[in-house]
């Protein structure tokens, strides 16, 4: 992938590399050189991810909020079903 551009990069990009990088790193048929650079990309686009998934995250709370049914929605664990889960404030 090469520079990664932390400002125009899609959520779904990222992950896509991420997970094409974890794929590869498991697959052991890389140089360390190769490892260590693909390791350092990976860490970078893991904490693009968090940043674009805190993001949403602070949105869906002010649309709430703006909507007068405020309760804070949990996306910060989607990946284990969190999505749509209501916890009332």
């Amino acid at each position: 992938m090469g520079i990664i551009d932390e400002k125009n990069i899609k959520f779904e990009d990222a992950l896509k590399r991420l997970e094409e990088i974890v794929k590869l790193l498991e697959e052991g048929h890389l140089s360390l050189e190769d490892s260590i650079e693909l390791y350092e990309e990976g860490i970078k686009l893991s904490k693009i991810c968090d940043k674009i998934l805190k993001s949403v995250e602070k949105k869906i709370i002010l649309i709430e909020k703006t909507e007068d049914q405020y309760a804070q929605t949990d996306i910060t664990n989607d990946y284990i079903g969190g999505l749509g889960q209501e916890n009332e404030c």
